[in-house]
């Protein structure tokens, strides 16, 4: 994985939108030294603080994520780059629950 790559992200994000950590601080609840760590990458946020700051900074959890994933033109098989795409258009709470229902269908079929 790569080293520190959501905490990029999170900076980007924040620059992108032209304010500062305090003001983001304002926006998101976070503290000042929290969103310095994530930004550094002394500490990863979870999902639930993802999701959070995606709202605030205007971008899709998948902006945070985009180094961490494969991407199609790394992944050989038709059918799963179809399924890449189409779960990268869902948002989140929708690419779980088909996520879930691979996994259970997974579970089911194992031969």
């Amino acid at each position: 994985m790569k080293k520190n790559t959501i905490g990029k992200r999170i900076a980007e994000a924040r620059i992108n939108l032209n304010i500062t950590q305090e003001q983001l601080e304002e926006l998101s609840g976070f503290s000042v030294s929290t969103i310095s760590r994530f930004e550094t990458g002394r500490t990863q946020p979870n999902i639930e603080n993802l999701i959070k700051l995606s709202k605030v900074l205007n971008v899709g959890i998948d902006y945070f994520l985009y180094d961490l994933i494969p991407h199609n033109e790394t992944i050989q098989s038709p059918t799963v780059k179809d399924a890449v795409t189409v779960l990268s258009q869902m948002n989140e709470r929708q690419a779980q629950y088909m996520l879930d229902i691979i996994k259970i269908y997974q579970a089911s079929h194992q031969d």
